[in-house]
């Protein structure tokens, strides 16, 4: 049998051992640390592992919903004149969204708005494509709630935007205006001119969905239930523009044209200009800031 001749070797190889037996449970500890807690949730592309709460957020649309749940990106678009402009301060703006630049945001989790952006981001973190045309507002906030593991915000962030809402509602009705058709436009100069219908921002959603506004009919059957957005030729505008008109751009080009000059809700003074960037997204947070604009600009259009 091997016998240990100096007592000091065999001291110090035993507290080797002892040190080398401890530098092992600690990494093995360090290890079982460092492990991220997980849980699966349907989503357009199937079954989606995520964080179960994600810390590094990335959301290329809708970004208003995450903020209106306490949850702010680690890197953003440019939101510049946007309503979350002074919320995002000091947060990173990516020029492209490209793998590159996105990795050195260290995100844990994407949030994105189309397929492109979805094949780029999946290749980095768990990635989520949004499918916000097919959902309400308070189903996309639910689902962003459960995205974010944020359900409780979620009920409360709708909770209070449904009643500002009805206090809405109740100050119009007493205006005569809820029973008025709307039109959302932008100017396209003498050529002719965009209409919208509630899903592609410029406060469609909030106008018609959250608000319940109608459209004229055509843009009801063709455009709202339809393909969302069309030009439409000067010569048949009037077809498309309902009681008011909200135009998010182009109005000085409609300057002196005689069609436009004759639409009765041009004559009554009905029009009413919004900022396009502010009116850009249909997030909870933008509606909730777009809610108070229109408000005031409905409430000055009667006096």
């Amino acid at each position: 049998m091997f016998k240990f001749r100096n007592k000091g070797v065999f001291l110090l190889a035993f507290t080797i051992g002892i040190l080398a037996s401890g530098c092992t449970v600690q990494t093995k500890e360090t290890a079982q640390e460092a492990v991220v807690e997980t849980r699966v949730i349907n989503t357009a592309q199937g079954e989606t592992e995520i964080p179960a709460n994600p810390q590094r957020v990335i959301v290329t649309y809708c970004l208003g919903d995450a903020l209106a749940l306490g949850v702010k990106p680690v890197a953003t678009y440019d939101v510049k004149g946007t309503a979350y402009e002074k919320e995002l301060e000091g947060i990173p703006v990516w020029e492209k969204f490209e793998a590159e630049q996105l990795i050195a945001y260290e995100p844990d989790l994407f949030i994105v708005v189309n397929q492109e952006q979805y094949d780029i981001a999946s290749k980095i973190a768990p990635t989520i494509l949004l499918p916000f045309r097919e959902q309400s507002m308070e189903e996309r906030v639910r689902f962003m709630g459960d995205i974010l593991n944020k359900q409780e915000e979620a009920a409360l962030a709708l909770k209070e935007f449904n009643k500002k809402l009805e206090s809405t509602r109740a100050a119009l009705a007493g205006k005569n205006i809820l029973e008025k058709t709307f039109s959302i436009i932008e100017g396209g100069g003498n050529s002719g001119i965009w209409v919208y219908g509630d899903k592609y921002g410029r406060g469609g959603d909030l106008l018609y969905n959250s608000l319940g506004f109608h459209a004229p009919e055509i843009v009801e059957k063709e455009i709202i239930a339809g393909e969302q957005y069309r030009e439409v030729s000067m010569e048949v505008i009037g077809d498309y523009i309902g009681d008011y008109i909200i135009i998010a751009w182009g109005l000085n080009e409609l300057d002196g044209n005689r069609i436009w000059e004759s639409l009765p809700a041009v004559k009554k003074g009905n029009v009413i200009s919004v900022d396009f960037n502010l009116f850009f997204y249909n997030d909870i947070y933008s509606s909730n800031v777009q809610l108070d604009y229109l408000m005031n600009a409905l409430l000055k259009a009667q006096e």
